[in-house]
């Protein structure tokens, strides 16, 4: 066992990501951890969290929260880690989270989303709490509650410090916190330039998801075979790319090339995130996968940029508009 300092670690969303993360964070040791369960919580309440994997030898491996609760509590901790998905139309974080962050002054709150101005909100409402901005890749998913399969054994978080903050000590909260993922044996990057990765997990998920589901191809392996959608792919991630170059953030030259060879290497049937979301009729990630970064191109004048992505932007809106309309009148 490790001789990591006691934390008390409050997950806010454990569905796949928020499950597998925050079980791995446990097997560093020396943590109570609290999970905040919506639609499993009967099943995590009875059960635990299975987590089939095969990343850490023959199972059965289950993950088991100290507390499982269906609301955040006013209690305090050391991490609050949010794996909610970035929904500001839907609900508001900063709402959920309000309890437990007005009662942990010190905490860091973490944000394991994709998306671009995520943080944005949590530190508007709160300014002396370190926001650990954080990007996971993985490939995980809970398709029956309490059961969370692995697809291989690739893990990996990137995190860093959205801001720091005068007077309080955010680097070493940034620092502990990366500690914990590795001892519990997660690649992990600790970086000062978290907004550049969040950048070059935008040019994938910005690209296929709106070119998944205007084409009508919906999986990734489909859109890869047609020329004509290929072409499109591979032409919007270079204009995001792009797009981030001219706002302060040097992509990698070879980002483009590895993002479609990546794509090309997903299993058969793979669907971006969003494609996954209409289908089950939930909401999309829209405003921090391509509204909020399209609008950061409207109040710079670089549309001029990214012909192909606006074009995509804007006919997705309407597609999602007319979608609704339609079943509105069924």
């Amino acid at each position: 066992m490790t001789n990591i300092p006691h934390h008390r670690i409050l997950t806010v969303g454990t569905g796949a990501i928020g499950a597998y993360y925050t079980w791995r964070m446990q097997q560093a040791g020396n943590c109570t951890v609290t999970a905040v369960c919506r639609s499993n919580y009967e099943a995590v309440k009875a059960n635990g969290i299975e987590i089939q994997t095969v990343a850490w030898g023959e199972g059965p491996h289950v993950f088991r929260p100290d507390h499982v609760v269906k609301t955040v509590p006013s209690e305090t901790f050391d991490f609050i880690v949010v794996c909610l998905k970035a929904l500001p139309a839907v609900y508001s974080i900063p709402d959920i989270i309000a309890p437990a962050v007005e009662a942990s002054p010190h905490a860091g709150i973490v944000l394991i989303q994709n998306g671009i101005g995520v943080e944005d909100p949590i530190k508007k409402r709160f300014p002396r709490n370190p926001i650990l901005s954080s990007i996971a890749y993985i490939g995980v998913t809970q398709n029956t509650a309490g059961v969370v399969y692995h697809s291989g054994t690739y893990q990996k978080i990137i995190v860093g410090l959205f801001e720091p903050i005068e007077g309080v000590d955010a680097e070493s909260v940034l620092q502990t916190f990366g500690e914990r993922c590795k001892l519990g044996g997660i690649e992990t990057i600790v970086t000062d330039d978290i907004q550049n990765f969040r950048w070059q997990k935008l040019v994938w998920n910005g690209a296929m998801n709106p070119v998944c589901i205007l084409s009508d191809l919906w999986t990734v392996s489909n859109v890869l075979a047609d020329e004509k959608y290929y072409q499109m792919a591979l032409t919007t991630k270079k204009e995001i790319a792009a797009l981030a170059e001219a706002l302060g953030h040097p992509m990698p030259p070879t980002l483009v090339d590895t993002s479609m060879k990546t794509s090309a290497c997903l299993a058969d049937g793979y669907k971006a995130s969003m494609v996954v979301d209409l289908e089950e009729g939930r909401p999309m990630e829209m405003e921090v996968i391509l509204s909020n970064p399209i609008r950061m191109a409207e109040e710079r004048n670089l549309t001029h940029i990214i012909p192909t992505w606006y074009k995509l932007h804007g006919d997705l809106v309407k597609y999602l508009a007319e979608r609704n309309a339609n079943s509105q009148k069924l």
